[in-house]
């Protein structure tokens, strides 16, 4: 808790360090302004007059009413701040393992401090880190480029659970490390101009709903919403967000969920994967032929039936041998939402896309894609396009394609597309249905 309090009085003090640099480089801006206006004047009578005017002016603010200035200034940078679009991102932990940090350390201006449950009493106003140059470095979590460093500001909260970490920032800046995290940076311009639109749309309409108002957040920092500062961002990229600035994609003036996803496996798929009645308005099932010979537009698993079968008891809580494993329904798109699970002990039906990809995780065994490379599997089946060959026993063999859920924009299609010529109007007009692009202020 000393250390905690000993690091915020340093900043603190940094602060009016800064802030007093600042007003002397306001004054001796202002005192150079004057001398170039008197200097220019041809007479030297009139605006001579002016300058010293408003040079007396200034030397009575600054000596009678200096921190009055300040205030000003600070009213004005809030009141600006204010019609910026700001997020609050939920920071998750290592390997986005859970949202409760059991410590965290961060560094800003040089200074690290740490910060545990017991260091914050309960219900106790957040610790606030705020804003600074060079951003702050997160030393208690890693990420693809190593510890994550955040602009804007950090906002640390106590919980029965642990520790909340938030990071609050503009719109603009939040996509200018997502877009990095979710594409390639050397993908097609137009590409990445449809994949910051689609970013900014998805960000905006769950700052709009408040997803995670029960923690004080907008969204989190995983593929749950979207990834973001996994990697840094880029040139490439960042120019994408600037020449997209404040564009989102809409339906009669409202933000549509502007899904994206890897790969298509020949066709991409609406919400009905995800349980909907019908298609949400805005989405459609296309032909994508522009992904075909990505490697990830074809694959292949074998799972071990053994594996199968000890998920199948968690699933069911008894033990049983397993007996079949079969789709039993297959979206028009050919996404398989329907998995009967059979063994002695029971059986059950998964009906859900991810679910699927879930119980099917090739985690530990060998992917095999279409260009003959191989990957080890992960946590989830690469996507729910996939037919199913059962030596029960032995294994289940998955043969499939696509990656990710299938719904919305493919983003190797975009790029391809890109290639081709296509804008990025054209591109998300091509994935979407009957939408248009729009400022966030007019939707």
């Amino acid at each position: 808790m000393l250390g905690a309090l000993l690091g915020s009085m340093v900043l603190m003090n940094m602060a009016l360090e800064e802030r007093g640099k600042e007003k002397k480089a306001y004054l001796s801006e202002k005192e150079d302004e004057l001398l170039k206006r008197s200097r220019k004047s041809e007479s030297g009578t009139q605006e001579k007059a002016e300058a010293d005017a408003a040079a007396e002016q200034d030397g009575e603010n600054s000596a009678d009413s200096g921190e009055s200035r300040t205030e000003k200034e600070d009213l004005a940078v809030d009141e600006e701040k204010a019609e910026e679009k700001m997020i609050r991102v939920l920071l998750m932990t290592t390997g986005y393992g859970s949202y409760f940090h059991p410590s965290v350390s961060v560094v800003s201006g040089g200074i690290e401090s740490s910060y545990k449950p017991e260091d914050l009493e309960a219900g106790a106003e957040p610790v606030i880190i705020p804003e600074t140059e060079g951003g702050i470095q997160v030393a208690s979590i890693q990420r693809q480029g190593g510890s994550p460093v955040y602009e804007g500001s950090l906002e640390i909260r106590r919980r029965e659970e642990g520790l909340l970490l938030i990071n609050e920032l503009p719109l603009e800046t939040y996509l200018e490390a997502v877009v990095p995290s979710e594409m390639p940076s050397g993908y097609e311009k137009e590409a990445l101009k449809a994949q910051a639109i689609c970013a900014r749309t998805y960000a905006w309409k769950h700052m709009r709903d408040k997803g995670l108002e029960d923690y004080g957040a907008d969204v989190d920092d995983s593929v749950s919403y979207q990834v973001y500062q996994n990697i840094p961002p880029q040139e490439s990229t960042s120019k994408a967000v600037k020449e997209t600035e404040g564009k989102i994609l809409c339906q009669n003036g409202e933000p549509v969920e502007a899904y994206y996803f890897s790969t298509s496996a020949g066709v991409t798929s609406t919400n009905e994967i995800w349980g909907a009645e019908e298609p949400a308005s805005y989405l459609k099932s296309v032909p994508c032929a522009f992904d075909s010979e990505e490697p990830w537009s074809w694959w292949q698993v074998e799972l071990p039936w053994a594996g199968l079968e000890q998920r199948a008891a968690g699933y069911l809580g008894a033990e049983g041998a397993l007996l079949s494993v079969s789709v039993t329904k297959k979206e028009e798109s050919g996404a398989v939402t329907g998995l009967e699970v059979v063994t002695e002990a029971g059986s059950f039906l998964l009906d859900e896309e991810y679910a699927i990809r879930q119980f099917l995780s090739p985690e530990g065994c060998v992917i095999t894609e279409k260009d003959g490379s191989t990957t080890e599997g992960g946590a989830l089946l690469p996507s729910s396009y996939f037919q199913e060959e059962a030596v029960p026993g032995t294994s289940l063999l998955l043969t499939g394609g696509g990656y990710g859920h299938g719904v919305g924009m493919s983003q190797n299609g975009a790029n391809e597309m890109a290639a081709r010529g296509y804008t990025c109007e054209e591109i998300l007009n091509y994935f979407f249905k009957d939408v248009e692009i729009q400022e966030i202020s007019g939707a």
